[in-house]
């Protein structure tokens, strides 16, 4: 084969020490990924989709909550995944940013405290055998929230 990029990538089956779900917006992805790195995850299983965490608590459509459901059900048949880890974020677009709260952060925060509770109830009653963790990314950070 022709490379364009070449890594050795490790074969060996892994357990997953957590599927996490958050939102594609580049702006936050440093703090998720050092987050991650500072609390020792090594393996996890990531998804992205706008929102984060929306997609569980208030998807556009039904079907979307159901395709990451089976998304987490995957990781646990697949890589023994025990915890998930939901994320949402500051200003977040799909769920009209900071304009839905008319600038008001605390407004857009107790939203976000909201919703990740939803988002975690939905996959707790899904898979009542799961750790699941809720986290909420702005300028400042990673907070655990709930």
């Amino acid at each position: 084969m022709d490379y364009l990029f070449r890594h050795s990538s490790d074969l060996d089956h892994y357990t997953a020490e957590a599927f996490t779900l958050r939102c594609f917006d580049d702006r936050f992805w440093k703090a998720f990924k050092n987050f991650l790195k500072e609390q020792g995850y090594r393996y996890i299983d990531p998804e992205s989709v706008a929102g984060g965490a929306k997609i569980l608590s208030s998807p556009e459509k039904e079907s979307d909550r159901d395709f990451m459901l089976r998304e987490i059900e995957k990781s646990i048949q697949l890589h023994h995944t025990q915890k998930v880890l939901l994320f949402t974020h500051y200003d977040c677009g799909a769920y009209g940013g900071l304009d839905r709260f008319a600038g008001d952060q605390e407004k857009q925060f107790t939203f976000h405290q909201q919703e990740l509770e939803k988002a975690k109830t939905v996959v707790q009653d899904a898979f009542p055998e799961l750790i699941v963790e809720t986290y909420f990314i702005d300028k400042e950070g990673v907070a655990k929230m709930g």
